[in-house]
């Protein structure tokens, strides 16, 4: 019995090393893995050591293990894709840092359209209401005077709806230009819910802006 004991002993070391490799790792997912098995190794411990099985503790073991399980399971949703159009395969292949999940989320308020005239998307020194991506057409841009054009691929309006202030420059779209667009405040509300997308759009819009300040002062 004392070797049995003795035997049993292992597993909270076991358990405490899984889940501190686990609090190393960067992955979430891996993460989540390595402290789910150090639970399981937990609750074998608390079962099979004490001389009565510590049901208390097995119990709570049990309910981390599943609220790490739904963690988990999340996870592995954002990452999963579903059916997409060809124009949504386009976007997420050009918002590489955006999960399938993050994707999902962003399309839920977005509206593609299609310019069926010249477009006026913003104009310098007023509120911008929207966000704009802009995935193929003609782009021109005036900005205190001086006039330029874009390539498609990018985000109008990304620093007016980051800091809250009228947009910095005029954007117009030719006809026949595909973009999409969102309503910033409605948008917002779906960042404050879930933090890692504003992270990856904050992202993308840092190196959309370092891209179009190359692009002006070239021009």
């Amino acid at each position: 019995m004392a070797e049995l004991a003795i035997d049993s002993a292992w597993l909270v070391h076991i358990a405490a090393l899984l889940q501190v490799l686990g609090l190393l790792l960067r992955g979430q997912l891996l993460l989540r893995l390595f402290i789910l098995v150090g639970t399981v190794f937990y609750a074998a411990y608390y079962y099979v050591y004490p001389d009565e099985p510590l049901w208390a503790a097995i119990f709570w073991s049990a309910v981390l293990g599943a609220a790490n399980l739904v963690g988990i399971a999340r996870l592995l949703w954002e990452r999963v894709h579903f059916r997409q159009t060809e124009d949504e395969r386009h976007f997420l292949r050009l918002m590489k840092t955006l999960t399938p999940g993050e994707l999902r989320r962003l399309m839920r308020l977005a509206e593609w359209r299609t310019a069926k005239a010249t477009t006026t998307l913003t104009q310098e020194g007023q509120p911008v209401a929207k966000l704009y991506f802009v995935l193929d057409g003609r782009i021109e841009v005036v900005k205190d005077g001086r006039c330029f054009a874009l390539t498609p691929g990018i985000f109008i309006g990304e620093v007016a709806f980051l800091m809250n202030t009228p947009a910095s420059a005029t954007v117009f779209l030719q006809a026949g230009a595909k973009y999409i667009e969102w309503p910033a405040d409605a948008l917002h509300k779906v960042i404050d819910r879930t933090p890692s997308l504003g992270i990856s759009m904050e992202r993308l819009f840092n190196q959309e802006l370092a891209r179009k300040v190359a692009h002006s002062w070239g021009g």
